[in-house]
């Protein structure tokens, strides 16, 4: 479970690390607005 756990965490800063290379963070700001948005309508 830790190893699923650690490979997720991985992609996921992958993942944002080309996107701020490539499109200067744009899609990164845009999931993490709609992270925020997602946690608010749950009331977290």
């Amino acid at each position: 479970m830790f190893k699923c756990f650690t490979v997720a965490v991985v992609a996921l800063i992958s993942t944002a690390q080309v996107d701020h290379y490539l499109t200067n963070g744009w899609y990164t700001d845009a999931a993490m607005a709609m992270l925020r948005q997602i946690r608010h309508a749950f009331g977290f």
